[in-house]
């Protein structure tokens, strides 16, 4: 009984074997399971963009020469077309004149008082010629300095901020009429050396 039991038992433990061997298969079948990240091969790169500063410079004094026109037609909504577009009071028009600040926010704001100041004055303060241009080094803000068109209750002077829109076309996004240098509504930009 004694080779019978060790029989049993040589036998169970070679059929044991036999089932982990072929449950756990060898290393040879067995395919790879491990999952390896792909090693990331973006490379970045650096564009310059060269900025024409004096091709910006001129499309900002056509802009304005165009809002000037479209005042001086007394067509509003054609010079409003040189707003920038944004109910917002980042876009405003301050008129320091007959000893007031008289400050008027966002795109229908400024239309409306466009339209009551020629009413009542006949003519609204719009700026000329430019004298000082600076546009930021990403060309998509710049202001302008120079003197207004007609005087306005005593503000012969402005700075005017602009900013392109989404169709990269220079707007207007603030102006600032004022009669001294004591000035503080719009922070004036000098364009970087070039």
């Amino acid at each position: 009984m004694m080779i019978n039991s060790s029989l049993r038992l040589t036998t169970i433990t070679i059929f044991c074997c036999i089932l982990f061997t072929i449950a756990c298969g060898s290393d040879n079948d067995k395919p790879s399971t491990a999952i390896t990240k792909p090693q990331s091969q973006v490379t970045e790169e650096v564009i310059k963009i060269e900025i024409d500063f004096s091709a910006e410079e001129e499309k900002i004094s056509q802009m304005l020469a165009a809002h000037a026109a479209a005042h001086a037609a007394d067509d509003i909504d054609e010079a409003m077309k040189y707003w920038l577009k944004l109910e917002k009071a980042e876009v405003f028009i301050g008129k320091h004149g007959w000893g007031a600040l008289m400050l008027t926010e966002k795109w229908s704001g400024i239309k409306k008082d466009f339209v009551l100041s020629k009413k009542k004055h006949g003519h609204n303060p719009v700026p000329s010629l430019a004298e000082q241009i600076g546009i930021d080094s990403r060309a998509k803000n710049a202001t302008v300095r120079g003197k207004t068109v007609r005087s306005w209750g005593g503000s012969a002077n402005y700075l005017v901020a602009l900013r392109k829109d989404k169709n990269g076309e220079w707007k207007i996004r603030a102006a600032d009429f004022y009669s001294n240098e004591h000035h503080k509504l719009i922070k004036e930009i000098k364009t970087p050396v070039q």
